[in-house]
């Protein structure tokens, strides 16, 4: 008898636990150096410790707020990605950038709706690769209390293999390829300024080809028309 009260606490347990949420971060840049973060976060993540303790958030809790309650609810979701995502490149960390966020339905990332049962926000962070940069990394804080999932694509090409990253631990060093700008090597094709200048030089060479040719022509036309008859005959 003891078994089976054991066995249904166990389950009934089960069943009213909320399931764990998670983080997802797509990580995008281009081969001009920029990057763009997009990061997928459950709001039950920066409202309670313990995340599993509150159910879904309907959408009824962000549209009923007021436009104070809005701002200080992206502040609180500001201050926990800071707190929880440093940002590595070559190993050196820096801060989150500030995040542009909106609210989404967490079913399909799609926007707000009245009937939606899950709210998820979408925080936006964008910038520039520091001089010199060949990894990224991102150091996931000992108390986020939630799992991340992290995606990585490079000029439009997505890495295949997601990484799954917990609360303390660092993800694994993803290569970046950021175009530099060459140097014209020895006997590359001219500038655009130097191709107007030999342009330019060869006009001026037929020029004085066509006219030196001119002359010649009108210097024999004339010699010939003032030769005395029979001079050469001998």
């Amino acid at each position: 008898m003891a078994v089976v009260f054991l066995t249904f606490w166990a389950v009934a347990s089960i069943v009213h636990a909320h399931v764990v949420p998670n983080m997802t971060v797509e990580a995008e840049f281009d081969s001009a150096g920029g990057y763009t973060l997009r990061i997928n976060v459950d709001p039950r993540t920066f409202l309670a410790s313990d995340p599993t303790s509150l159910p879904p958030v309907p959408a009824s809790w962000y549209l009923e707020q007021t436009p104070d309650q809005v701002t200080a609810t992206h502040e609180k979701a500001q201050e926990y990605l800071t707190r929880s995502l440093g940002l590595l490149f070559e190993g050196k960390k820096t801060v989150l950038p500030a995040c542009k966020i909106r609210a989404m339905d967490g079913a399909d990332n799609t926007p707000l709706k009245a009937d939606t049962q899950e709210v998820h926000l979408l925080a936006t962070a964008s910038g520039q690769l520091p001089a010199n940069s060949t990894t990224f990394q991102v150091d996931f804080a000992k108390d986020s209390n939630t799992s991340l999932i992290l995606l990585h694509s490079m000029a439009g090409k997505t890495e295949l293999r997601p990484q799954v990253i917990f609360p303390g631990e660092t993800s694994r060093p993803f290569q970046l390829h950021v175009a530099a700008v060459p140097d014209t090597p020895p006997g590359a094709p001219a500038s655009k300024g130097n191709n107007i200048y030999l342009i330019i030089a060869i006009s001026l060479a037929c020029i004085v080809i066509i006219t030196g040719w001119l002359l010649l022509s009108h210097y024999r036309h004339h010699h010939r028309a003032h030769r005395k008859p029979g001079a050469g005959k001998m």
